[in-house]
């Protein structure tokens, strides 16, 4: 933990451990009182706070954001999470008949989902580079950018940070090679605000798109979306409204009546961090997931092999092979629910391979080694009652 008390910090029930923060985030204590306090100050009075105060608060929060990650507020709007946003520019971006749409083979499901519908109804396609996984390298991911681009390629979507095996991406070098090679680019910074350093403007892509519910302590679902400013005119929100009609950013503001809490509350959200301090945050949990693979390299005796630079707060390990789960969506779904019901251990089992399943351990400002040990016991103790029964 970051400090003794951090844990006291969260909500969590007595007896969990935790490894999962990637997944949904946790909010603070400290930040959930406060958005139950701009809820209440919205129901004393509703219409008021809507047409009267409701934009100007938006704003506000808007430019804290743009403060915050050193951008220009008007290259940024406020969004639900990181789907809807880039979304927003699938759904915008002019394609035509034969383009190509470059996208991963480690991109998140979600995305690749609305990739392909978007391609279908334009008649594109959507073309995959090849990141090998458990061999990473920045350089294999390099490689595989420059043999996936082809004259076509008229939009990427680059990941910061990859869900299903946590990886840190040369986003910079990637998107480098796209833009020699004319392609628009839109990352996937779902993971990344509040996990790793994150300097918009140097990646020089055409948009970027974050979530702050994750690594940022923000109530879900809160997010951000940059635009160039060359990329704004044509960006348009998946729910056109009464905004639609205005510039970038501000038609992004009203897509009807929502709840505001969760913006409402960045402010609060940014205090909780500050508290730490963002640089030591993301240290104390690079430290701790890095310890944590290790010891848990050991007591399976398995080896993880992806590079330091590669891992902000999250990284894969792989699992022994004599446990009773097949490596399949099967098989990982009943390891996540043993974990839970029988050994209130939260964890995620997102990748597997054929011969193994990858568990994704996380380590946030109320994590231990304690916390990797159980799970370490937890996973020898299947383990030991797999080989009773098969004896």
């Amino acid at each position: 933990m970051i400090d003794p008390d951090s844990r006291s910090l969260f909500p969590f029930k007595r007896g969990l451990v935790y490894l999962d923060h990637g997944s949904y985030g946790v909010t603070p204590k400290k930040v959930m009182q406060a958005r139950a306090k701009h809820l209440r100050r919205i129901e004393k009075a509703p219409r008021k706070f809507f047409t009267c105060e409701y934009r100007p608060a938006w704003h506000a929060t808007r430019a804290l954001v743009a403060r915050r990650f050193s951008v220009v507020e008007g290259n940024l709007a406020l969004i639900e999470n990181a789907t809807e946003g880039i979304n927003a520019v699938l759904r915008s971006f002019p394609f035509q008949s034969g383009d190509e749409i470059l996208t991963t083979t480690l991109t998140y499901g979600a995305i690749r989902n609305a990739a392909t519908y978007i391609a279908r109804v334009n008649g594109a396609k959507v073309v995959q580079a090849d990141l090998r996984f458990p061999d990473a390298s920045p350089e294999q991911c390099l490689d595989a950018i420059r043999k996936a681009i082809t004259p076509r390629t008229k939009l990427a979507i680059l990941d910061h940070i990859t869900s299903s095996t946590g990886l840190v991406l040369p986003v910079v070098e990637m998107t480098k090679i796209c833009r020699e090679h004319d392609v628009a680019v839109v990352v996937d910074a779902a993971h990344a605000p509040g996990q790793v350093a994150v300097d918009i403007n140097s990646i020089q892509a055409d948009w970027y798109v974050a979530n702050l519910h994750k690594w940022y302590f923000v109530p879900r679902g809160c997010g951000f979306l940059w635009a160039a400013p060359s990329r704004q005119d044509m960006l348009a929100p998946p729910v056109l409204s009464w905004d639609i009609g205005e510039k970038f950013p501000d038609r992004f503001d009203w897509s009807g009546t929502r709840d505001p809490t969760p913006w409402l509350s960045i402010p609060e959200a940014f205090a909780f961090m500050d508290q730490f301090g963002e640089g030591k945050v993301r240290a104390h949990n690079h430290q701790l997931v890095l310890a944590g693979a290790a010891l848990l390299a050991r007591a399976w005796n398995v080896k993880v092999a992806i590079p330091e630079s590669m891992i902000g707060s999250m990284v894969l390990v792989p699992l022994p092979e004599d446990l009773p789960y097949s490596p399949d969506e099967q098989g990982r779904l009943r390891l996540e629910a043993d974990l839970a019901t029988k050994f209130n251990i939260i964890c995620s089992v997102p990748f597997f391979s054929k011969s193994h399943l990858y568990i994704r351990i996380a380590a946030s400002i109320y994590n231990e080694v304690n916390d990797f040990e159980e799970l370490g016991r937890a996973v020898n103790s299947i383990r030991k009652k797999n080989k009773l029964s098969d004896a």
